[in-house]
């Protein structure tokens, strides 16, 4: 398999030379350009010079989150006259800022797409997904290139596992229904179909897509009703993060449907959901990726004003409270979530996560179980179950919390990630391998589960000569495809197993590169402890680093204590 050229290997020397903790956080800054804005209209570069003069204010008074967020909108600013070379170093220096926050990724994909660059968008977007992957936009912007592209698995691949963990979202299920119906297989489409539009009522252009199905399965009286009722409106998606900069992005059908437009006009927009509660769900979840908590508090007020007693609006109260570290009161949510509707298994996952940031590790495990019991295929509450397990070194008990999820069919990457990380800690990798074998057996072009067989067999002691082999093979063959950090990562460890140092070396070398052009330094630190094995030519023993967050997860802890409440420690 051929090995791309390494770009700069003296730059790489130096990078594992250095200690991540010894660089300023605002080291991987860079100069933003101010652009010519001498053939703008007057009042639009009288807006712009105003905008940089704040910048600049704002720049030498802040640090952290909050800078990021003003390179942000300098950044968005910049991209929506056109000037997008200084929006992409702008969002750059926001996304290094704040590496933890996938909305500066995301809007560098978007600018990416702005100047038709979609191979470069759906490297951001893939890299967004890693850093947040409950934010739906970002899922269907990746789908919506993979469509594009005629990957439809793939699209249906990043859809699914999502949809399986938030079955209230109508737009998932639309593109389901729409690659089904492209795929040829119209049972599934017009379920699914049928399942979004019973979310959303009033999208009534997918009946147009609902009758094609079923002319196709031969139901000509349902075509023609389905046929009568369809009209112009696409499912919602409210984005509120990339709306402002590019316009809409119609997921149903892969395009973009409008030019950029004023953040003024955001509030208005046709993507923004009609239902008050859905969009105040919608901006609270925002205002919590900004780790805005007390806007977040104001906007649920304002909400649960309107819509006393509305369970998911007090779930999601709960839930800014846990991140805010207001444990209390976040408990309180939660429990009065319950009073209301003792069944909803979203409360009791909450009730699990605040109880666990205070130490109560046994409150934890019976809101877990129970929410578990409630939804046996609720992936969020077996997770957190089965990472509180892996904590208490109960292998076991964790093992069979992400197994269920894995045996379910339930999409989640997370759940596979995670069972293959306890078994190898728990000395069974020869059974990971197995079981990784066992679901590529029902789904022979899933992207994840190929590249979790390179990982496995390339590090197991146990794997024989012929499946490191063939793990040399699917790793080639997914690195020539989709070459992002990861996968990139998985060959580098096939080529290690196969005695191919040097190769390996200069794979992982390269992804190191990639990750430093794109995200500065403190994101090669997880790539280093490979690399450094690499060159001594030792095999790592493990799918990922040792230092891992599978391997050993903390305590979970608040995303930013309240005021007079300590976080707890993370032991």
């Amino acid at each position: 398999m051929p090995i791309r050229p390494f770009l700069a290997p003296a730059l790489i020397v130096l990078l594992i030379a250095a200690a991540p903790g010894t660089l300023r956080a605002d080291a991987a800054v860079k100069a933003v350009p101010t652009p010519d804005l001498s053939k703008l209209a007057p009042a639009r570069a009288d807006e712009l010079r105003k905008i940089r003069t704040s910048f600049e204010k704002a720049r030498d008074a802040q640090s952290g989150d909050a800078l990021a967020e003003t390179y942000a909108l300098l950044g968005t600013a910049y991209a929506r006259n056109g000037f997008h070379e200084a929006a992409d170093i702008a969002l750059d220096d926001a996304a290094a800022l704040a590496p933890h926050d996938g909305r500066w990724v995301y809007l560098r994909g978007m600018v990416a797409v702005m100047q038709k660059q979609d191979a470069v968008a759906k490297g951001y977007f893939e890299r967004a997904l890693v850093i947040d992957p409950d934010y739906l936009p970002i899922r269907t912007a990746i789908a919506s290139q993979r469509m594009a592209a005629g990957n439809l698995d793939g699209a249906r691949q990043v859809l699914e596992s999502y949809s399986s963990q938030h079955p209230e979202q109508s737009v998932p299920l639309a593109m389901l229904g729409d690659i089904a119906l492209r795929q040829k297989r119209y049972a599934d489409a017009i379920t699914q179909l049928k399942r979004a539009l019973q979310l959303a009522p009033d999208a009534n252009r997918l009946y147009a897509s609902l009758a094609d199905a079923y002319t196709a399965s031969g139901d000509a009286k349902a075509a023609a009703e389905a046929r009568a009722k369809a009209g112009p409106n696409a499912p919602a998606l409210y984005d509120p993060v990339g709306h402002g900069l590019i316009g809409n992005l119609d997921p149903t059908q892969a395009t973009l449907t409008a030019p950029a437009v004023p953040a003024a006009a955001a509030a208005q927009a046709p993507n923004t959901p009609a239902d008050p509660v859905e969009r105040a769900i919608g901006e609270t979840r925002s205002l919590m990726l900004a780790h805005k908590y007390d806007e977040a508090r104001k906007r649920l007020d304002q909400a649960l004003q309107a819509s006393p007693n509305t369970v998911s609006l007090i779930v999601l109260y709960a839930r800014v409270e846990a991140e805010a570290g207001n444990l209390p009161a976040a408990e309180t949510r939660a429990k009065q979530a319950l009073t209301l509707d003792p069944k909803d298994a979203r409360a009791y996952v909450v009730l699990g996560l605040a109880q666990e940031m205070r130490n109560d590790d046994g409150g934890a495990q019976r809101s877990y179980e129970q929410a578990v019991q409630l939804q046996p295929k609720n992936a969020s509450a077996r997770i957190a179950l089965g990472v509180l397990f892996v904590r208490l070194n109960r292998l076991d008990d964790a093992i069979a919390q992400f197994r269920a999820l894995t045996q379910a069919g339930v999409k989640s990457e997370e759940a596979w990630t995670r069972l293959i990380a306890a078994q190898f800690v728990a000395g069974r990798c020869r059974e990971a391998l197995q079981e990784v074998n066992s679901a590529l057996k029902k789904d022979s072009n899933s992207g994840y589960l190929l590249q979790l067989f390179v990982r496995t067999a390339s590090t197991c002691p146990a794997v024989g000569a012929d499946e490191k082999r063939m793990a040399l093979d699917y790793g080639g063959n997914l690195y020539l495809s989709a070459p992002v950090a990861p996968v990139s990562e998985a060959y580098a460890l096939a080529l290690a197993a196969n005695g191919r140092w040097d190769d390996a070396v200069k794979t992982q070398q390269g992804t190191m590169f990639v990750i430093m052009r794109d995200e500065g330094i403190r994101g090669v630190a997880p790539y280093k402890a490979f690399m450094q094995q690499f060159q001594a030519h030792k095999l790592p023993d493990r799918p990922w680093p040792a230092d891992a967050d599978v391997f050993n997860p903390r305590r979970p802890a608040p995303l930013a204590a309240a005021p007079g409440t300590a976080a707890p420690a993370k032991k």
